[in-house]
């Protein structure tokens, strides 16, 4: 074999080392990295898109809180000027107005004194409506003095008269100045009353009022005659009464007047059962009752 032969596989073979050395450290040493490193990119992308709208709602945020900030520090509580629990007692009785009246009694419990402030502890008592009841308890915590009502109990007064009322009670620690922390007291009831308030404690079924006041009773009366917006009739006692579209009857009212029918409707509430009631005229033995709840 010629020097040159030799020369050329020596080169071939050193070649092919190269390449098959090349690809093998390619695909099993690179290719796993570059699988992690797509990976981690993915992964960082991913991070990236996360922080990015996080940071889209930092002035947002900024906003929020200036206006958190600015509703609080323009929201002071003030304190009590002194110990005297007759104080607290007025205060209670200025709040206990309009929609937020109740009829309440205030009992002392005791007096605890710290550094720069004391606490009067008390026990208030009392009966009104629901709505009310709320309303005093609203313009109690978030008026100008510091107040905390604890150990809330409500009761509620099922009788025929009294429906909506309950009689609550409640603890009433009430925040007063030793030093003048805040200087001069500020006793000032902030308008936090509630237009409509849900009472979960009102009966869905009543018992019903008598007719104290002689109103028609239609279950016990006779329709004699209709016209587009008037009807006659005669009552429970016999007597002619004349009735239009709205007016008051015992339990409800007449709700609509059909003269091609010679039928009038009336809505009655039996104490949470809503019913309506029609009468037809010279048809007393047809008269048709529909119910609904």
């Amino acid at each position: 074999m010629s020097y040159g032969v030799r020369n050329t596989i020596i080169l071939l073979v050193v070649l092919t080392i190269f390449i098959v050395g090349g690809w093998a450290y390619i695909y099993f040493f690179q290719q796993p990295k570059l699988e992690d490193l797509a990976q981690n990119v993915k992964q960082t992308q991913q991070e990236l898109n996360q922080k990015q709208q996080k940071a889209d709602q930092l002035p947002m945020l900024e906003n929020q809180f200036k206006e958190a900030t600015k509703f609080f520090n323009n929201y002071n509580k003030g304190l009590y000027p002194n110990s005297n629990e007759d104080n607290v007692y007025d205060f209670l009785e200025r709040v206990s107005t309009g929609s937020a009246y109740t009829e309440f009694t205030f009992s002392f419990s005791d007096s605890t004194t710290y550094n720069q402030y004391g606490v009067i502890s008390m026990q208030v008592t009392g009966q009104g409506y629901y709505r009310n009841f709320i309303n005093f308890l609203r313009q109690i915590e978030l008026s100008k003095p510091l107040n905390k009502v604890s150990e809330v109990t409500v009761n509620p007064i099922n009788e025929l008269d009294s429906y909506g009322k309950v009689n609550y009670r409640f603890s009433l620690e009430s925040f007063y100045d030793r030093v003048k922390l805040l200087g001069e007291a500020d006793l000032t009831i902030h308008d936090n009353l509630l237009g409509s308030v849900y009472n979960p404690f009102y009966p869905f079924i009543r018992s019903v009022k008598e007719n104290e006041n002689n109103l028609v009773n239609v279950e016990n009366s006779e329709l004699l005659a209709i016209s587009s917006n008037k009807i006659f009739l005669l009552d429970q006692q016999g007597i002619m009464q004349r009735l239009t579209e709205g007016d008051e009857v015992y339990l409800g009212r007449l709700s609509s007047i059909d003269i091609d029918e010679g039928t009038a409707s009336f809505t009655l509430n039996k104490g949470g059962i809503v019913e309506r009631i029609t009468l037809q005229v010279n048809n007393d033995d047809e008269d048709e009752n529909e119910s609904s709840n």
